[in-house]
């Protein structure tokens, strides 16, 4: 059976989206939730059900206290994936810089469809991811595109800095998860502001939006 996860920290749009589905195509709900916190609990109602087709629709915004608001859709994606569960991000957070990192390796994200989409696109994105294939929102490959060039002139470890840097932290607290000295790090940061055309974090974090 086709069955779909819903995750986001609006409960009517939950109704919303599982009114569509239900109405409109042969998916039937799982189960959802609304915050990170609740991932685990999901990871194993879908566990228990090894046969079927299961795709989960996560928004980036979830309930919580992340600082940063869509840290926790990221983390959310990436948890869903180590379970072997793919994503589709239907999110009104649909700039180039959070396409390319939600559909990165690292976090592991199949399908992204703006909240701005109609409802025949989310139904062919959702059906695509659940057929094994990736599916981007047309109007917004060029923009994906666009960051994921961008991205791919930095190395893994400036990767790891910038996406930190996204999620609001300092460079003491970058120095520190990632155990190297400060300078070392500033000197990383530098080498990212040439490379990418900044001169500051708030200009750096501007032309990732």
């Amino acid at each position: 059976m086709k069955k779909l996860i819903l995750i986001d920290d609006h409960k009517m749009l939950r109704k919303g989206i599982s009114a569509f589905f239900t109405e409109n195509s042969d998916w039937e709900i799982l189960t959802e939730a609304e915050s990170l916190d609740e991932i685990p609990q999901i990871i194993k109602i879908a566990s228990a059900r090894p046969d079927d087709k299961i795709v989960a629709i996560v928004d980036m915004q979830l309930k919580g206290t992340s600082e940063n608001e869509i840290r926790d859709g990221f983390e959310a994606v990436k948890l869903l994936a180590g379970a072997g569960i793919p994503s589709c991000i239907f999110s009104s957070h649909d700039t180039g810089a959070v396409i390319e990192r939600a559909m990165s390796a690292e976090v592991g994200a199949k399908g992204f469809v703006s909240k701005l989409s109609d409802e025949k696109m989310f139904l062919d994105a959702v059906n695509t991811v659940a057929s094994g294939k990736t599916f981007v929102q047309p109007d917004l490959v060029a923009s994906f595109m666009e960051m994921s060039s961008l991205f791919s002139i930095l190395t893994k470890r400036e990767r790891q800095i910038v996406k930190l840097i996204q999620d609001g932290l300092t460079n003491e607290e970058i120095a520190a998860q990632l155990q190297i000295k400060l300078t070392t790090l500033e000197n990383y940061v530098s080498i990212i502001y040439d490379k990418i055309g900044c001169r500051d974090r708030g200009s750096l974090l501007e032309k990732l939006r």
